[in-house]
C-alpha cells in the first residue's frame, strides 16, 4: 500500500455548470481505503441550484462489487446524511445517489447533473477493502505463454514492410505520415506517427499511445505532440482500419465486431485477438526506426488502450515503461473472484451462456486477460483506478495489479470519486513521463 497514491474527494463545484442538482459526496477515511472488519461511512449533501436542498426525495444504492446490495430512500433536510457499509471479505462499495420525482422515478438528463453513462447520479463516491490482497480466481491456461511465444514466431514471418503517406501539419518542424503496417489477422496495424524533422539516428525515444474503444480515427494530436517533446510518436488504432478518413468513415457498420463478440467463440478468431497482433507490430515498427535510442519504448493508453499498453508491457520486453490507466480486459471470467465480468463477457447474454455451461468466451478471454498477463510485465508500470468506475471496475484492476511480480516496480494512483474515461489520472504515471521527458529535452539540446 505504500506506493499507492490517493486523492481527496471534494465533489461539488462543477455541478453549476450541468444542472441543477448536486451532492458533496464524502467518506470518513478520504483516500477510500479500509481494512476487512471495518465500516465504510459515506456522508452526502446535496443542493440544488447551489443551494441545500430540502424536501426533495433522495435515493441511495449501495453496491457491493457492481451489485446492488441495499437501496434507501430518504427525504433531504439540507443537513449531510450518511450512510455505511461494513465488508467482510477484499473489494470494493460503490455509493450513489438518485433525486427522485414525484412518481418517484430518478431525475435524469441535465437537471441531474451527471457524466457519461450515469444519467441520473448526483453524488457518487466508492470505497476499497484489503485492497492489497484482491487476488484474481482466473485460471491461466497451462500453455498461455506458449500460445503467445507461438503468435510471436508467426508474426515475425510476416515482413515488416510499412506503407506511409505523408500528411501535411501545421506544428512546425515535425514530420507526420499516415501508417499501414502488415500483420496477422483481419487487418494491418495503422495509426499515425510523427517525430522531428532534424532527428538524428538513434536520438529518441519512442512513445505509443494505444486507443481506447470507439469508433474513431486515431488521435493524431496524440503523435505530434509526442514528436514536438523530442520523440518518436506513434497513435495506434485498435481497429486497424485506415487512418485519416473522416468522421463519416468511423463506425460500427464498417467497424464490424458486434459489440465485442465477433468470433469470442474461439481463440483463434476473436476480433479483439487480432488486435493484439497489431500491438506486436506497432512495437516492431518503433523499433525499427533508425532514430530510435534502441534504450526507451514506452506505452501509453487507458481503458481499452489500457489493455493494449498492459500487453505490450507483457509481450515485447524492449518495452521500458508502461501507463496503464483504468484498463479494461481485466477478469473476463470476473465471477471467478466474485467480481464482475469484464466486458464484453459481462453481457447478461454471455452469463446466460455461461451459466447454461457453455464457457468457450471466458475459454477465450483467458488468453487475453490482463491478470494473465501480469506475471509477464517486468517493465516499470503506472497503473491507475476510480472506486465509481463501473465500466472497469477498480476490483479488477486490482487483481491485475496484485498479479504483477513484486520485483516490478509498479506504482498504484486511485480516487475514490473518479470513473472511467478520463475522470481518472494516472497521476503518479504522468507525472514519471513530465520527468521523462524534460531529460529528453535536455539530452536533444546536449547533442545539439
Amino acid at each position: 500500500m505504500k506506493r499507492f497514491l490517493t486523492l481527496v474527494l471534494v465533489f461539488c463545484g462543477a455541478a453549476a455548470l450541468f444542472g441543477l442538482y448536486n451532492g458533496k459526496v464524502e467518506l470518513d477515511k478520504a483516500d477510500g481505503f479500509y481494512k476487512v472488519g471495518e465500516t465504510a461511512t459515506c456522508s452526502v449533501k446535496l443542493t440544488k441550484d447551489g443551494k441545500p436542498l430540502t424536501g426533495a426525495k433522495v435515493r441511495c444504492t449501495i453496491k457491493w462489487e457492481c451489485t446492488p446490495v441495499a437501496i434507501k430512500d430518504f427525504e433531504a433536510t439540507g443537513k449531510p446524511v450518511k450512510f455505511s457499509y461494513k465488508a467482510d471479505k477484499p473489494g470494493w462499495v460503490y455509493f450513489g445517489f438518485e433525486v427522485l420525482d414525484e412518481n418517484g422515478e430518478p431525475i435524469k438528463g441535465k437537471s441531474a447533473q451527471m457524466r457519461r453513462g450515469k444519467p441520473t447520479i448526483v453524488g457518487e463516491i466508492g470505497a476499497i477493502f484489503d485492497a492489497e490482497n484482491i487476488r484474481t480466481g482466473v485460471k491461466r491456461p497451462e500453455d498461455f505463454e506458449r500460445f503467445w511465444a507461438e503468435r510471436r514466431a508467426k508474426l515475425d514471418k510476416v515482413p515488416l514492410e510499412p506503407k506511409f503517406t505523408e500528411l501535411h501539419t501545421r506544428a512546425p518542424g515535425i514530420k507526420l505520415f499516415a501508417v499501414e503496417i502488415p500483420t496477422l489477422g483481419d487487418r494491418p496495424a495503422t495509426g499515425y506517427f510523427a517525430y522531428p524533422a532534424d532527428a538524428k539516428p538513434k536520438s529518441l525515444t519512442a512513445v505509443v499511445t494505444w486507443q481506447s474503444w470507439s469508433a474513431v480515427d486515431a488521435v493524431r494530436s496524440a503523435a505530434i505532440n509526442w514528436a514536438k517533446q523530442g520523440c518518436l510518436g506513434f497513435a495506434a488504432t485498435w481497429h486497424g482500419h485506415p487512418v485519416n478518413l473522416g468522421k463519416a468513415y468511423y463506425n460500427y457498420k464498417n467497424i464490424k465486431i458486434d459489440n465485442g463478440m465477433a468470433g469470442i467463440n474461439d481463440r483463434e478468431t476473436w476480433c479483439f485477438g487480432y488486435m493484439y497482433y497489431r500491438v506486436m507490430r506497432v512495437l516492431d515498427f518503433m523499433k525499427s526506426r533508425p532514430e530510435w535510442d534502441g534504450k526507451n519504448l514506452i506505452s501509453i493508453g487507458g481503458s481499452l488502450g489500457g489493455a493494449q499498453s498492459a500487453a505490450a508491457a507483457a509481450l515485447d520486453k524492449d518495452v521500458t515503461l508502461a501507463v496503464v490507466s483504468v484498463p479494461g480486459f481485466c477478469e473476463f471470467d470476473g465471477a471467478a473472484s466474485g467480481h464482475r465480468n469484464a466486458i464484453p463477457c459481462h453481457r447478461s447474454s454471455v452469463r446466460r451462456k455461461i451459466a447454461a455451461g457453455d464457457r468457450r468466451m471466458l475459454d477465450t478471454g483467458a488468453y487475453f486477460d490482463c491478470v494473465n498477463f501480469a506475471p509477464m510485465i517486468k517493465c516499470e508500470i503506472y497503473v491507475c483506478t476510480g472506486f465509481v468506475d463501473e465500466v472497469c471496475p477498480p476490483s479488477n484492476v486490482f487483481a491485475f495489479y496484485n498479479a504483477i511480480p513484486k520485483t516490478t516496480k509498479k506504482i498504484m494512483t486511485t480516487n475514490p470519486g473518479t470513473g472511467h474515461d478520463s475522470t481518472s489520472r494516472n497521476v503518479k504515471g504522468n507525472e514519471r513521463l513530465e520527468k521523462l521527458m524534460k531529460s529528453v529535452k535536455i539530452s536533444r539540446v546536449d547533442v545539439k
